[in-house]
């Protein structure tokens, strides 16, 4: 999918060691393969790790691999990953491209789409950060086969979340277990986050629905 619309270059990594020790050699080796080179930067797992200080660990990295503007990152993980990654790309060299290969059901249907892209501070979440958006979003269903049930559950969550603000049929498509088709409503779910971040892309009205139980929820 990369090599379909990129031309080969150098791909910055950022993952985490839950994430890359189960894909990280399966991205890198396909993408050397199609002709670009890669470097990767692991980082630990959770949301303690989403900080300014990782964020520069990440250039750094970059720095050193002698990453320029006609390369990109890719983020491969979960939300912290790719909010993560994206800010980096938003920031390194004033803007570089950069793409999400989501591997939780949350960052599938939410975070890696729109734009959004952030790192915690002491005062509070998400409140350093960037709308930058990414060139490309790739994501396989067979990664959601490793998730815990608990952060699966945490993805269905934000499904609902779809379902009571913009599409009641979504809501009843969901509503008994295992009766539906997880890519169709993944897809419904990016389709509605879409036409709101096409509408209001900087969060200043109607993207505001989209944060419905995220204060609650934090």
């Amino acid at each position: 999918a990369v090599a379909e619309r990129f031309k080969p270059c150098t791909v910055a990594i950022l993952s985490d060691d839950k994430v890359f020790p189960l894909y990280g050699k399966t991205v890198t080796d396909s993408l050397e393969a199609a002709g670009f080179k890669t470097v990767a930067h692991v980082i630990p797992n959770g949301e303690q790790s989403k900080t300014l200080d990782n964020v520069t660990a990440f250039i750094d990295c970059m720095v050193k691999a002698q990453v320029t503007r006609t390369d990109m990152v890719l983020a491969l993980g979960g939300g912290v990953v790719g909010d993560m990654a994206g800010f980096a790309a938003a920031i390194y060299l004033r803007g570089i491209p950069y793409i999400q290969v989501p591997t939780t059901l949350l960052a599938a249907v939410d975070s890696s789409v729109g734009g959004k892209t952030a790192v915690d501070i002491s005062a509070g979440k998400n409140l350093v950060g960037a709308f930058h958006q990414p060139a490309l979003v790739y994501l396989d269903t067979e990664n959601l086969k490793t998730l815990d049930p608990s952060v699966l559950r945490d993805g269905f969550a934000e499904v609902i979340k779809y379902g009571i603000i913009l599409d009641s049929k979504l809501f009843d498509t969901v509503a008994t277990p295992n009766s539906f088709d997880l890519t169709k409503v993944i897809a419904r779910c990016i389709e509605i986050k879409r036409d709101v971040v096409e509408q209001d892309e900087f969060d200043k009205g109607l993207r505001g629905l989209l944060n419905f139980g995220h204060t609650f929820g934090h």
